[in-house]
């Protein structure tokens, strides 16, 4: 093929990608006599949609990635984050099974920026545990509404500052860049492998616009309802572990609207509404063995430690008690059986309101940009209930955990069987609700001229504030005095459910019955205002870029200047309290791509880029946890800090790209960034409640005695480096393949986190994804394994620091093309049915704690889903 026509295709590619995946571009004058001058190439399917990904790399002047839906509908998953995994340097964490947030490069989710249609999109989360973060959460985002996704790796200057990992610009689409009266509607079923049900899937899409093509209306909803279950082993050691289970019915809902209006071929206007929704009502269960060989078990010489092994440490020291350095207990003795349940409702929901105007103007493009996104979440109802006879003894039980996973021998003891016969309520700050706001207003506004200023093609400036508000609440239900907070079993009795990561199963509870008993209560609630936390943040940004171009080297230069005002608001002693602090910086930005040869490029980039601390980090307020729980001494003390500076990141890109042909290319890439200012954890304690500013006036148990103080600051920098390698090649037979490779190395100092692990969190050493598809006129099949390396993840409070073992996911997608206008479908995420081990690993001496090197503290089973059904679309 000869370079010219090689040039002619890339360019028709890319412009078609342009103009049907959603980006805000009016149909000037220029775009115009570009189509004319290059030929139309019709290409559709799988290759089709690599085609364009691969382009829209290509010719830009920064490091990005794309992917695109080539059709209404044809989005490559049904959760967005599990495409983003086949991207080169990005990993993904999975919430129970899905999908949930992204990691770019190893600087782990909280550094990753995700906009939509360039814009932040409020998010809460709505599981109870769940911390407040800037991190968008990818289970609210139906694929159905996607146009296609860019991965920016490196910054530039008008780019949305907050991505110190990167950013992930997720884009809609619009009615004028879609035939008129384009209508798609889909019907799937899916099924779940862990809760052995059938779950609907439901989405639809319809665009019109006028004749002269200078108006247009969108409209699409998506309704999806997910039967999940988890099943596990969990160990809040010393004290007990068990099997325990999850059990969750989602429903979730998106419905947007578009309304595009381009009077003139210089006016584009564009008002989109999108309103995005999750219940998710849940419940936790557990069958809890505690252990007979606690430090607490006996008094020395009683023999409680006879048959008890250990590790990390070396066991009794050569006495007949645990003491400083014996390690943490693995294999020994079982006290008793504890039955627990706990239900919730929770909800989470996101909503965007944005305008957008572009103008073109003779010589210059002017863009302006309003909205507003706010989000609602968190848990509405909270309740437990526990074991009415206060523990079960297991006469002549065991655990052993020397195999790397947690194992019984119960004597004979019949979980299955088991029924505590009563079951008793806990009150106070364990039946509540914990509702959660985000909200951001923006408005930016950008111009770009056209200049002739040697090898300057055009300058860009531009502007953009924003206010934020987040809060974080807790109210605590009010009793009725003469309520009985015992319930017979008989009452609530709802068969039994499979629990842990063997064939356990225990009695389940009838959730509804039980939320409705408890409900029955109250008459009346209470604020918990040492819960209450809220950040205001005002936003503002102004930058300029230039775009240069001449002699095969092409790219841009610029400066961002980016400033933050924050207050925290908080109550002590129920008197209102506010703390604030400011801070600004200066982010410059350069990209090079040189023209090594027609089909060759050597791309550099170096910036500096920031993300703002999280919230839950900036909270003044005490995060309290582990208070009024069935483990003693595991409360935890929790404060933040709004004077918190931001990350800050000197990062450096040098690639190479050889695009072999239209829809094929090899590409290795070399990065560093250099991050300060990780929000680093103070840990001291114990302390008894009244000492070290620990004040907490709400319930506890008897035997919770002392509290862990944990208190955040700017602490230690870390370095990340690493290489990307990608292969991507179309056999023009129906057959291709996709392939690449990430090693990511990252260093910090072993004071930057409590575990003294001298690397980042979710950060894997090496990924990979392996993709192979074939395609014809009837059909589509996709066949991609994505594997990532260990990784460790990070939470405050009982769950703590742990390593997650090395994780792999299997996925399948195929399309039947019946006639032009239906599909059947098929979809399948983690066939092998990839568990999911978490092990403790702290690097220093950890005493009866299952956060000690190689404990075997969480295992998860994950599901295997098959989704099954048609797409019609005319």
């Amino acid at each position: 093929m000869g370079s010219v026509k090689f040039e002619k295709q890339l360019l028709a590619s890319s412009i078609a990608m342009i103009l049907g995946a959603g980006t805000l571009m009016p149909a000037t004058a220029m775009a115009e006599e570009a189509e004319a001058n290059v030929e139309r190439i019709e290409v559709r399917g799988i290759r089709a949609s690599q085609q364009a990904s691969l382009n829209e790399k290509r010719f830009s002047n920064s490091v990005v990635d794309a992917i695109t839906a080539e059709d209404i509908g044809k989005f490559p998953d049904k959760n967005v984050a599990e495409s983003l995994q086949r991207i080169p340097g990005v990993t993904i964490q999975r919430q129970f099974g899905e999908g949930a947030s992204v990691s770019i490069r190893g600087a782990g989710d909280d550094l990753t920026l995700t906009t939509l249609n360039g814009q932040n999109v409020a998010s809460t989360g709505w599981f109870v545990l769940e911390p407040a973060k800037r991190s968008f959460n990818y289970e609210l985002l139906p694929s159905e509404i996607v146009g296609d996704l860019k991965v920016y790796k490196s910054s530039q200057a008008d780019l949305l500052e907050g991505g110190v990992g990167g950013t992930v610009e997720v884009n809609t689409r619009k009615p004028l860049d879609l035939d008129s009266l384009s209508f798609f509607a889909s019907a799937a079923s899916q099924y779940q492998s862990d809760s052995d049900t059938w779950d609907p899937l439901l989405s639809a899409l319809g665009s019109w616009k006028n004749d002269s093509e200078t108006f247009g209306v969108m409209v699409s909803g998506v309704m999806q309802d997910r039967s999940l279950q988890r099943q596990g082993n969990e160990a809040f050691w010393e004290w007990g572990a068990g099997p325990v289970a999850f059990e969750q019915e989602r429903e979730r809902t998106a419905l947007t609207a578009t309304l595009q209006w381009a009077p003139t071929d210089r006016l584009n206007i564009v008002v989109n509404a999108i309103d995005m929704e999750m219940k998710a009502n849940n419940t936790n269960y557990a069958l809890w063995l505690t252990q007979g060989d606690t430090s607490w078990a006996g008094e020395p010489g009683s023999g409680a430690w006879d048959e008890t092994s250990w590790i990390g440490g070396c066991g009794l020291c050569g006495g007949d008690a645990p003491g400083a350095g014996s390690g943490t207990q693995i294999a020994g003795p079982l006290n008793v059986a504890y039955y627990q349940a706990r239900p919730r409702e929770a909800t989470m929901s996101s909503e965007v309101y944005d305008l957008q105007l572009e103008y073109a103007g003779d010589g210059y493009v002017f863009e302006f940009q309003v909205g507003d996104t706010s989000s609602t979440g968190g848990t509405d109802f909270e309740m437990v209930v526990d074991d009415g006879t206060g523990g079960t003894p297991i006469p002549g039980g065991s655990y052993d955990f020397t195999g790397g996973s947690q194992t019984w021998d119960l004597n004979g003891f019949d979980t299955a069987t088991y029924d505590p016969g009563s079951l008793n309520m806990g009150t106070g700050s364990n039946f509540n609700r914990t509702p959660k706001t985000d909200d951001e207003t923006y408005v930016q506004a950008d111009i770009a001229f056209e200049v002739e200023l040697g090898v300057i093609n055009e300058l860009k400036f531009g502007g953009r504030y924003a206010s934020h508000n987040t809060t974080s609440r807790r109210f605590d239900y009010i009793q009725d005095p003469n309520f009985n907070p015992s319930i017979s079993t008989g009452d609530v009795n709802g068969g039994l459910i499979d629990v842990g990561a063997d064939d356990y199963q225990i009695l389940r509870v009838d959730d509804e019955a039980l939320k409705a008993w408890a409900r029955s209560s109250i008459i009346g609630e209470t604020e918990d205002l040492g819960s209450y936390s809220e950040i205001d943040e005002d936003n503002y940004a102004v930058y300029a870029m230039a775009s240069y171009d001449a002699d095969g080297l092409r790219g841009n230069f610029g400066l961002r200047f980016v400033g933050t005002d924050a207050t925290s608001t908080y109550y002590v002693d129920d008197v209102k309290g506010e703390t604030s602090a400011d801070y600004t910086e200066m982010l410059p930005s350069f990209n090079a791509v040189y023209d090594l040869a027609d089909d060759m490029l050597l791309r550099f980039s170096a910036a500096r880029v920031m993300a703002r601390p999280q919230y839950v980090d900036m909270y003044v307020n005490p995060d309290v946890r582990g208070a009024n729980d069935d483990v003693p001494n595991n409360q935890y003390w929790i404060v933040g800090n709004v004077g918190l500076k931001p990350f800050i990141a000197n990062q450096y890109d040098l690639g190479i790209e050889w695009y072999f042909n239209s829809a094929s290319m090899v590409s290795a890439a070399l990065f560093r960034k250099d991050v300060s200012n990780f929000v680093t954890i103070q840990e001291s304690g114990p302390y008894m409640n009244g000492e070290a500013g620990i004040d907490f006036g709400g319930e506890l148990r008897p035997d919770e005695l002392e509290w862990t103080k944990q208190e955040k600051s700017n602490g230690e920098s870390a370095t990340i480096e690493g290489l990307e390698l990608q292969y991507q090649q179309d056999f023009d037979n129906g057959l291709g393949a996709i392939v690449n490779y990430t090693y990511t190395d990252t260093d910090t100092s072993p004071d930057t986190f409590t575990d003294g692990n001298p690397f980042l969190s979710n950060s894997s050493k090496h990924s990979y994804n392996v993709t192979g598809y074939y395609e014809n006129d009837w059909l589509e099949v996709r066949l991609s394994y994505a594997w990532r390396d260990e990784y460790m993840i990070r939470e405050t409070g009982a769950y703590g620091n742990r390593l997650h073992d090395d994780f792999g996911s299997l996925d399948l997608s195929a399309r039947w093309h019946v006639t032009d206008y239906l599909d059947i479908t098929l979809d399948a995420v983690n066939l092998t049915e990839e568990s999911s081990s978490q092990f403790g690993n702290n690097a220093y001496q950890t005493d009866r704690s299952a956060f000690t090197n190689g404990f075997p503290a969480f295992e998860y089973q994950m599901a295997r889903t098959v989704a099954v059904g048609a797409a019609l679309r005319f």
